[in-house]
């Protein structure tokens, strides 16, 4: 039961950014989400929630520390190839970058919170 609270939390947080962010102009509509938007949200998100545990449980990280390393590799994974091999704006890799440190570091901050 210790570890579902801080993953039920990470999940909450991580829906709560998502719903922030579709009300501003940086919201995007997915093309052909797989059960609808929410839903495929809803199930995403879970599935990132529980790699992350699985992360800060066999790594031994603390919960913010695995966030921002995580967030340099999908950084360093998406947006440079974006700017690099598919003339992706870089302003727009930037407001990227910062969506995904912002969603890994505020939903692992609710994850080490909860787990004391």
């Amino acid at each position: 039961m210790s570890r579902s609270k801080p993953i039920i939390g990470m999940w909450f947080t991580l829906i709560a950014l998502s719903f922030a962010v579709s009300m501003t102009p940086f919201g995007t509509t997915p093309s052909a989400p797989l059960f609808g938007m929410w839903p495929t949200v809803v199930v995403g998100w879970l599935i990132l929630a529980l790699f992350f545990d699985w992360v800060v449980q066999s790594t031994g990280l603390g919960a913010v520390q695995a966030a921002v390393i995580l967030a340099l590799a999908q950084i360093i994974g998406t947006g440079m190839p974006g700017i690099m091999m598919e003339g992706m704006a870089f302003g727009d890799a930037l407001i990227s970058a910062g969506f995904g440190m912002l969603f890994w570091v505020v939903s692992a901050g609710v994850y080490g919170w909860l787990s004391d």
